[in-house]
């Protein structure tokens, strides 16, 4: 491929800064130094276009302040001073559509008729995060779900679809054969880890447990400050830092909780949302992490966690399972307040486990974006 364009549209138009907007804005950032053009672009109501100014802006200010320095990022940046729309049925077989992001309304609508021409030349990949909304609708709220089939069956249509997991990767085949979908296999392609291992740590005193997620049912906060509960009863000293936004401004009841147990004298704390910095001084303090999701497509804090050589208290089945098998992780039914209890408790008070964890996370080898991005740039057909 010769050039690559990026449908960058939500993460463009907001400041979150998780899961998805993580892995766009990565692409972006480490797309501009290249070869070939990694250029991204925002649905503008009739057609693809290359992002205004507030919008390259929301793209690179959650990094660092100095970021637009880096080799090549200003000459890239300083592309867009004059507006252009995008014709993908102008572009030759050498360019590539790719859609990291979860399109519907009428973005959707042009993405599947652009999928569908004939006249087409541009190849399209769309990158599955996970089907939870088809697979496990109980932990979507219905606003999110609406047109969500409708935008599996649109994956259908492009040439290469990427899961980040096998479990994802076994989900999108199943959709496949229920729904009567021939379309491409899925390619497997874990998420790079942005960031660095932590060469300096500043573990703190009490011990301190840290948990990035945002605020949703299925992230299972709950079954964690219950285990944190049954473990300050027992007399074992830490403090628990959550991070993390509400998934719904109304989603109210574990900031409550926390604030209830701050007003009981117990260590813990909710962050919200955190600047980059602020997150690795967070996991530079912390002794261990907790991840006590039930369901992901891929589970990037449980990885981000060992990169920093930071074991983690997880699930040890569908994709945080996949993450977790390659070493660094104590598994644990996250089902059970118990279980989760249990987990922590080894961690805190073996050392020894928790040194032959921290020894298996330094261990482990990632994926890097140069990597990731070859695979993509080099690929024209799904495999």
């Amino acid at each position: 491929m010769d050039r690559i364009y990026i449908d960058a549209t939500d993460t463009a138009n907001t400041l979150h800064h998780t899961g998805i907007q993580r892995v766009v804005r990565s692409l972006v950032l480490f797309g501009a130094v290249r070869g070939e053009e990694w250029i991204p672009v925002v649905w503008g109501g009739s057609s693809f276009r290359a992002p205004t100014r507030s919008e390259r802006s929301r793209l690179f200010e959650v990094f660092s302040k100095g970021l637009h320095r880096r080799k090549g990022l200003s000459r890239f940046l300083d592309r867009w001073e004059k507006k252009w729309e995008v014709d993908f049925l102008g572009e030759s077989d050498r360019s590539l559509l790719l859609i990291p992001e979860i399109p519907n309304g009428e973005r959707l609508a042009y993405l599947d008729d652009l999928a569908a021409t004939g006249r087409r030349q541009i190849k399209m990949a769309a990158v599955c995060h996970d089907l939870l909304s088809w697979s496990s609708p109980q932990w979507t709220a219905p606003s999110r779900s609406v047109g969500f089939v409708e935008y599996l069956k649109f994956l259908g249509l492009v040439e290469r679809v990427i899961c980040p997991s096998r479990f994802t990767a076994d989900e999108w085949h199943r959709f496949q054969s229920e729904a009567g979908i021939v379309g491409a296999g899925p390619e497997v392609m874990p998420w790079p880890i942005y960031g660095e291992p932590w060469q300096e740590q500043s573990v703190t005193t009490p011990p301190m447990i840290l948990c990035v997620g945002t605020l949703e049912a299925r992230k299972n906060h709950a079954r964690l400050l219950d285990a944190a509960e049954i473990l300050w009863a027992e007399g074992l000293s830490f403090r628990l830092e959550i991070v993390g936004r509400k998934r719904a401004k109304n989603e109210n009841e574990i900031s409550d909780r926390v604030r209830s147990l701050q007003e009981n004298g117990l260590a813990i704390a909710w962050r919200g949302q955190v600047s980059d910095q602020e997150l690795e001084q967070l996991y530079s303090e912390s002794l261990f992490t907790a991840f006590p999701s039930l369901a992901e497509g891929y589970g990037l804090p449980v990885a981000e966690s060992l990169i920093r050589g930071k074991p983690c208290v997880c699930a040890g089945s569908g994709a945080v399972g996949e993450v977790a098998a390659g070493g660094g992780c104590l598994t644990v039914d996250v089902s059970s307040s118990e279980d989760l209890a249990a987990g922590i408790r080894s961690l805190l008070n073996n050392e020894e486990l928790l040194a032959d964890l921290q020894k298996q996370a330094a261990e482990r080898t990632w994926p890097t974006w140069t990597s990731w991005m070859d695979r993509i740039a080099g690929k024209a057909e799904a495999s």
